[in-house]
């Protein structure tokens, strides 16, 4: 059986070898690739590479054009305003409820 991140690897057309500088550290190109090989990566590892390849296949859909994997340090940047932009979004939205709430309680 095909291992996930290799199955999502093949899905970005994204090498091992562009992988392993995106993911800024967690694991290194010949411990990832022998743990695929010998399917022994440590759960919390591969938790951690499949929400990067996650974000990545989203970057990839939601882009005009396709990514260029090879720059890493740009890829990083753009997933890490992806990751801002998402928290403020859910920041406001827990604040709008928060107004809503208080609204509502000083209305009765």
């Amino acid at each position: 059986m095909q291992h996930v991140i290799d199955k999502k690897l093949q899905d970005l057309s994204c090498p091992v070898s562009l992988f392993v500088p995106i993911c800024g550290g967690i694991i290194g190109r010949t411990r990832l690739t022998q743990g695929l090989r010998n399917d022994d990566l440590d759960r919390v590892v591969v938790e951690k590479l499949v929400a990067i390849l996650d974000e990545m296949a989203e970057l990839k859909r939601e882009s005009l054009i396709a990514p260029d994997w090879s720059d890493a340090q740009n890829i990083r940047v753009q997933l890490a305003q992806r990751r801002a932009f998402k928290q403020a979004i859910q920041d406001d939205e827990i604040r709008v409820k928060e107004l809503i709430d208080a609204s509502t309680k000083a209305a009765s």
